[in-house]
């Protein structure tokens, strides 16, 4: 019998050929195919005792304990070695990650196999596959961390970011407004803003957005792509510069 597909999003249990989660709508299939359930965490690794020296004398009975026991070891690390190999193969790999990328994203899926409400490291995962350009999937693991944790402001602007580049410029700006909530003056929420108004053709709204990302003193690198996108909406409008705020 076919067991229930539980949405990875709320949680909810449906029937086992749904192609969408009947709560919130989320899109199960695609989920199945590209981020499936981790397996279950393999077993600690066992420690060997040492080997004795010398093998005992037959037809001792203490000695036929010990070779059992021993034996009985040797199994037990031979199923680990197979359930890690398993395991290990069962990883599906990230597109475009590069070694480093690949082996902390393994590290991380075990670590949520182990633990589905560590947070921190569904937050790290849905990094790496955000810093590949699989937005998919970091939404996946970014929504799943927000739900538990409201407070991640750096996840909820990154979720949007993920929805921008999927082309859903809707859901973007609904979280780059929901990060300015908790953090009026996130310069990355604030610029982002900027970008779907400019977009959009909404230069005024744009303008206004670069300026306040301007005021919070963001980063070097970041102050100089707001003056590029200020002189560029300028340019495009025709509207006179601005006093630019430096914070």
């Amino acid at each position: 019998m076919n067991e229930p597909v539980r949405c990875p999003d709320c949680g909810h249990e449906n029937a086992p050929d749904a192609e969408s989660c009947a709560a919130c709508g989320f899109p199960l299939r695609e989920v199945a195919a590209r981020d499936p359930a981790p397996p279950p965490s393999p077993p600690s690794p066992l420690v060997l005792p040492p080997r004795p020296r010398r093998r005992p004398p037959r037809g001792s009975n203490q000695a036929v304990s010990l070779w059992l026991v021993f034996g009985s070891v040797m199994a037990l690390v031979v199923v680990f070695v197979a359930v890690k190999a398993n395991l290990d193969r069962s990883q599906p790999p990230v597109e475009g990650a590069n070694p480093v990328q690949q082996g902390e994203a393994d590290s991380l899926r075990a670590a949520i196999a182990g633990d589905s409400t560590n947070v921190q490291a569904r937050v790290r995962l849905g990094d790496v596959l955000f810093d590949t350009g699989n937005w998919s999937e970091a939404i996946v693991q970014y929504r799943s961390a927000i739900r538990q944790d409201s407070s991640l402001v750096n996840a909820i602007v990154d979720l949007g970011v993920c929805y921008y580049n999927l082309g859903d410029a809707q859901q973007a700006e609904r979280h780059f407004h929901l990060g300015l909530q908790r953090d009026p003056r996130h310069p990355v929420a604030l610029f982002n803003l900027g970008i779907v108004c400019e977009r959009r053709n909404d230069t005024k709204q744009a303008l206004e957005y670069y300026h306040r990302a301007l005021e919070t003193n963001p980063p070097d690198p970041m102050k100089q792509s707001l003056f590029d996108a200020i002189a560029r909406v300028q340019k495009t409008s025709g509207s006179s510069p601005q006093p630019l705020g430096g914070g």
